[in-house]
């Protein structure tokens, strides 16, 4: 008592000059938060409006694929691109020549690879418009516009908000997959995405006849993406488009039997499926028997660096979400399953493979996100910490392993020095006739031509083989890093003695012409 009739007529302390009023503080930061939150939520509520289902994602859409086609033409000019390009250029002019043979594969029947019938339609486009340029411009409006359809499995079908499906969007714009395919040479697969979104929406919309047209892009691409349609097919089984996904599941993988046991090795007169499967059996029924009887080689091979490396690749940037929907999950393993154990070490980490493995796995998250999201009024609200973290994980795989990526001073590409200068120069002083023995720097400006090699430096200088079944060789010294001068000399001057003369020498890059320059 007494302590209190001391106190009561005293004034409240005041907070001493330099102090932190923490009550009046925690009040401050309580109303930030509150008036942010009521300008997302507003936001919110004008975005989730119709109109902006209808010009987000095509905006979004073409923005990507301009970001995506100036990244791989300023590649492609700075003569840093994939040499697999080449193939593909030369593919393109040999079906708009009315040929069927490209001699960069081996000398196989164009269609013999993969069975890519959709390259037909697609070189003919080749006939008015640059070759390089547009298979390039295609691939990348392909990759760009893939984010329609992503949109519309993600609000019409997970029926997640604007902020959710805008989060999947950017982890898709940031990831690594994307670029990689975009950066590494033409992959026509890359088709074969918008059309797996197109179809995965198709199918759980019930909407059967553009699911099956968007199938049929799919095989189109290439054959075993069979597969990945049989995968989707599963898919719907399990989540009660049973009908639907049973056409699918039988199709894919009929058609994906009959292209690699009858169509394909009657084109390569061989079978290139089996090559890939050669420690399994020499036939198609020994393979099968030794997949099955082999279960530990079978793991082995699924479990191998480079494989565990690409599905962390494929994953990471994913916050693995999509292992938390199984349903959605199981589309991935008959694709996985065979292309991770037909996959040899030298295969290219980023290549054509990745294609349906990126479009499962990104149909996989989007219900994911719906799984880990609460009902509200209309959509589905999912945390915001966790879009976050989705988008943070995408942006940190894509600076790390990206082939865009910051580190590697993409805004650097597009330049061409004084060696680039002479390089493209090459095929002024080669007749169109010519068979060609190039360098791969080089290989894709001679791509349009019936023969054309690509120059294996070896560990050691082959004058026999470089000379062997070519009018001119092409040697560029900047990719004989490993060889001493007195190797390289000996390289050149081997051909020479062979009857080669030079046509070009500058800058390292030298042209040898059987019986010189022509007349």
């Amino acid at each position: 008592m007494a302590t209190t009739r001391a106190t009561a007529g005293r004034r409240p302390d005041r907070p001493r000059e330099g102090s932190i009023d923490t009550p009046a503080r925690a009040r401050r930061l309580g109303s930030v938060r509150r008036r942010a939150s009521g300008a997302v939520l507003r936001w919110q509520a004008r975005l989730d409006a119709p109109v902006a289902d209808r010009v987000l994602p095509w905006s979004v859409a073409a923005a990507l694929s301009l970001l995506l086609a100036l990244l791989s033409l300023a590649r492609a000019r700075s003569l840093d691109g994939d040499p697999s390009l080449a193939g593909a250029v030369q593919g393109a002019w040999v079906l708009q020549e009315g040929g069927t043979t490209v001699s960069l594969d081996g000398g196989v029947h164009v269609f013999a690879p993969h069975l890519s019938l959709l390259l037909w339609p697609v070189a003919q486009l080749t006939r008015v418009l640059p070759t390089e340029s547009t298979l390039l411009v295609i691939q990348a409006v392909a990759l760009g516009i893939a984010v329609v359809p992503l949109w519309l499995l993600a609000r019409r079908v997970a029926n997640l908000r604007v902020g959710a499906a805008a989060a999947l969007l950017a982890a898709y714009a940031l990831y690594p997959a994307v670029h990689g395919v975009n950066l590494s040479g033409f992959h026509i697969e890359a088709v074969a995405l918008p059309a797996l979104f197109l179809a995965a929406w198709a199918g759980l919309s019930d909407r059967p006849v553009l699911f099956a047209a968007a199938c049929t892009v799919v095989v189109l691409t290439r054959a075993d993406l069979g597969l990945a349609v049989a995968g989707l097919g599963l898919v719907l089984v399990v989540n009660g488009r049973r009908r639907t996904g049973t056409g699918a599941l039988v199709g894919g993988l009929a058609w994906t039997i009959v292209a690699a046991a009858v169509i394909q090795p009657w084109l390569d007169a061989g079978d290139p499926h089996l090559r890939a499967f050669a420690d399994y059996g020499s036939s198609m029924p020994s393979v099968l028997w030794g997949l099955l009887t082999s279960p530990g080689a079978v793991i082995g091979d699924l479990l191998a660096e480079p494989n565990l490396d690409l599905l962390v690749l494929l994953l990471g940037p994913l916050l693995f979400l999509p292992v938390l929907v199984p349903r959605f999950l199981i589309g991935v393993v008959p694709i996985a399953t065979v292309t991770f154990v037909a996959a040899s070490a030298d295969d290219p980490l980023w290549s054509g493979r990745t294609v349906p493995l990126t479009a499962l796995l990104f149909v996989a998250t989007t219900f994911a996100l719906h799984r880990l999201g609460r009902e509200g009024v209309e959509r589905v609200i999912v945390d915001r910490r966790l879009l976050i973290a989705l988008v943070l994980a995408s942006a940190t795989f894509f600076v790390q392993a990206g082939t865009a990526s910051p580190y590697r001073r993409p805004w650097e590409w597009g330049g061409r020095d004084l060696a680039d200068q002479v390089r493209v120069q090459v095929v002024d002083v080669i007749e169109p006739d010519d068979a060609v023995r190039s360098a791969p720097s080089v290989a894709v400006t001679l791509a349009e031509r019936q023969d054309l090699v690509l120059l294996e430096p070896g560990d050691r200088p082959d004058p026999d083989a470089a000379t062997d079944g070519v009018d001119v060789v092409v040697v560029d010294e900047s990719l004989l890093d490993d060889w001493t001068a007195l190797e390289r000399r000996v390289l050149l001057e081997g051909i020479e003695a062979r009857g080669f003369e030079r046509v070009l020498d500058d800058r390292g890059v030298v042209v040898l012409r059987r019986g010189g320059a022509p007349g």
